[in-house]
């Protein structure tokens, strides 16, 4: 066989343990023909073979986010941007706020996403009130950045119907002042009393962002995504479409929500693993509860100065049971999105049941972020198989909130890293995009630093070493896709998805790992992107 592509003068670090390092490869029809010295790996290059001499730059797996959401991502790139960075008052958010309104119809919806209440000056959330003097009668809303609450300005809450009247929906919450009024802060599934008016994006929409966001993940060295959730068939479409015109930027797995999209797949006989190495159906999903910065997580004790405040689980252990008994009979791979212990014993307790009615052999099933554990549910994750999913980057970006919200002793088993490689249990990284950026190597830092941006150390027992960190980002998740027979590593007959970098980080001082930068990213044995 005639390579179509070799790859010389290279610091290839394999993560296969059979041959670590090499020096050159070759790519044939998109999959590693060969690995090793220059000589050896030359022979396969013919009169039509593309030969890049590399300078010594080093050549990985390229990197898989296991959990993402690249509709989201793209459409948000869109959104206007209130993110720490660039808004760090609440000055500066009004400002950008006052700015878009602007350019904005009055009957259009003025969407913003990013803020961090813990990380404004003011160290709280905007109030509709505040959005008021800069919006008027525009609707608008505000997004967290954790994605799990937002704030909406008095002519959203108008539109939407939401007084001091309104009850709390199940698994949401209207936050409301001291005289019962709400302030606009929506949690949870109270968001969508207002998200529901917004006009959904287009088929054609959906597509302009997946094309954004796959040219990010590119540039990133990211070739696989997961996204972590669609309820729409308009979103599934999108994926198609662009799949059936070779459009595709990054593979992508599509996890549906179990809600929404569970009894349409048991109907049609739909199950996880349809479809092929650029567009595959991934778990059946649901949340359970919210997220740990924004005191929604489902904890077994409440959040500090909120004796009330135990976070918000959305169903109860018998719908849990009901939802992923189902699941199981249709033999498919779940998932479920759990932060708090209380949300994760109970999703814990719910797949122990379901594979127990209905076993599968090798399930494979997930806990999305995982990230307040104690011993005896890493016990049980250990036992049943169960694989953690979670976003390193948290610690980072979300870390001082999560300093404020939890003790030292919880946050010792916080997203635990190593506890879980210790017990066996499988780990897929990721970074939950557009939650935080998906830089896999803030990620990968952050693992094996465990601080958050303002060097506070975060559950530092729990770090790991560079070549683990490594692995997590590219081969666990691989595993956690039954994919490892083809990705995560760069062997003889793997997808030839690789990335280019400009540095070896198994060399540089961890400290330097976030300044590491692509030059060049393969997919499917094609030069996909290039500094």
């Amino acid at each position: 066989m005639i390579a179509d592509l070799v790859l010389r003068n290279a610091n290839v670090l394999t993560l296969d343990p059979a041959q670590p390092r090499a020096r050159a490869l070759s790519i044939w029809h998109g999959r590693i023909l060969a690995i090793g010295d220059e000589d050896q790996v030359l022979k396969d290059a013919g009169p039509g073979t593309r030969i890049l001499d590399l300078a010594g730059a080093t050549v990985l797996p390229a990197f898989d986010d296991a959990h993402c959401h690249p509709i989201g991502f793209g459409l948000s790139l869109e959104w206007v941007d209130v993110s720490p960075d660039v808004a760090p008052t609440l000055e500066t958010l009004l400002a950008r706020l006052a700015e878009a309104a602007r350019e904005t119809p009055p009957d259009r919806w003025l969407l913003a996403r990013g803020y961090d209440d813990s990380r404004l000056d003011v160290r709280r959330h905007p109030t509709r009130w505040e959005l008021d003097t800069v919006t008027g009668d525009r609707p608008t809303i505000v997004i967290r950045t954790c994605g799990h609450m937002l704030v909406a300005n008095s002519a959203a809450l108008a539109r939407a119907g939401i007084t001091r009247q309104t009850p709390d929906p199940e698994g949401g919450r209207i936050v409301r002042d001291a005289t019962g009024e709400p302030t606009g802060l929506l949690q949870e599934r109270a968001q969508e009393l207002v998200r529901q008016l917004i006009p959904e994006p287009t088929v054609a929409d959906l597509e302009r962002a997946l094309r954004r966001a796959g040219e990010r993940f590119l540039a990133l060295g990211i070739t696989s995504v997961t996204e972590a959730g669609i309820s729409r068939p308009e979103e599934l479409q999108a994926y198609q479409n662009l799949h059936q015109r070779g459009a595709l930027p990054v593979r992508a797995r599509v996890m549906l929500l179990i809600d929404q999209l569970l009894e349409p797949a048991e109907r049609l006989g739909l199950r996880s693993g349809f479809g092929d190495d650029w567009l595959r159906i991934g778990p059946f999903k649901l949340f359970q509860d919210g997220a740990g910065g924004a005191r929604t997580a489902a904890m077994s004790i409440p959040y500090p100065g909120e004796p009330e405040n135990y976070g918000i689980a959305y169903y109860t252990q018998e719908q849990l049971d009901e939802a992923f008994r189902r699941v199981a009979r249709l033999g498919c791979q779940a998932a479920a999105h759990a932060i708090g212990d209380s949300a994760i014993e109970m999703v814990l307790t719910a797949y122990e049941r379901a594979l127990a009615d209905y076993p599968l052999p090798d399930h494979r099933w997930r806990i999305e972020h995982c990230g307040m554990l104690r011993p005896h549910l890493l016990d049980r994750m250990a036992r049943l198989g169960v694989v953690a999913v979670p976003q390193p980057g948290f610690g980072y970006y979300l870390g001082n909130a999560y300093l404020r919200n939890f003790s030292d002793d919880w946050l010792a088993l916080a997203y635990p890293t190593r506890a879980w490689l210790e017990r066996g249990i499988p780990v897929a990284f990721s970074s939950d995009a557009p939650v935080i950026p998906p830089d896999p190597w803030v990620g990968i830092q952050a693992a094996v630093l465990r601080r958050t941006r303002t060097g506070q150390p975060f559950g530092p027992a729990q770090r790991v070493g560079v070549l683990d960190a490594l692995r997590l980002y590219t081969s666990g998740g691989a595993y956690a896709h039954f994919e490892e027979n083809r990705k995560g590593r760069i062997a003889p007959g793997f997808l030839a998805d690789l990335v280019v970098v400009d540095r070896d980080p198994l060399s540089v001082d961890p400290e330097e790992l976030t300044a590491i930068r692509t030059l060049m990213t393969i997919v499917d044995g094609r030069v996909a992107w290039e500094a």
